[in-house]
């Protein structure tokens, strides 16, 4: 299954294996994935090579992962379209710890101390002596208008 000679690198290539089975629905969304231990033992590689392809995931945002319990495919949820001031500035980051903290839901601040790792923000800025905005990135979809009307 891995393939050392491809040049691919193998933390790469377990979470694209993890990331396919996630696809095909071996593992559903919200569902805890196997222990690091039982992963590194599918694949026949390392715990620390293991710990590496969820972080790639994690970075993706196809699974969140919660101290002391494990890994598990992350849910999608319902986003809801946000339309973007003419003339506004976006800016697509990582949020802040205290941003982490302030846009949680509380289940996700008892399950993961905050927004779950890998989950984005933007930052929205209409202009000048108008206040930002800093939104989550899994719950808007932003609607940029056209001179014109057309999206």
């Amino acid at each position: 299954m891995i393939d050392y000679s491809s040049g691919v690198p193998v933390y790469r290539q377990v979470a694209a294996a993890i990331r396919d089975d996630i696809t095909a629905g071996r593992y559903q969304p919200g569902a805890w994935l196997p222990s690091e231990a039982q992963l590194a033992q599918k694949y026949e590689v390392g715990r620390d090579t293991v710990r590496e392809a969820l972080a790639y995931l994690r970075a993706e945002g196809r699974i969140t992962t919660v101290r002391k319990r494990g890994s598990m495919v992350a849910v999608e949820p319902t986003r809801e379209p946000y339309d973007v001031p003419d003339g506004a500035r976006v800016i697509t980051r990582m949020p802040t710890p205290d941003e982490r903290r302030e846009l949680a839901t509380s289940g996700e601040l008892r399950e993961f101390g905050g927004i779950p790792e890998g989950v984005p923000v933007f930052e929205i800025i209409p202009g000048p002596r108008k206040h930002r905005r800093v939104l989550r990135g899994d719950r808007i979809e932003l609607v940029v208008r056209c001179p014109g009307g057309d999206e």
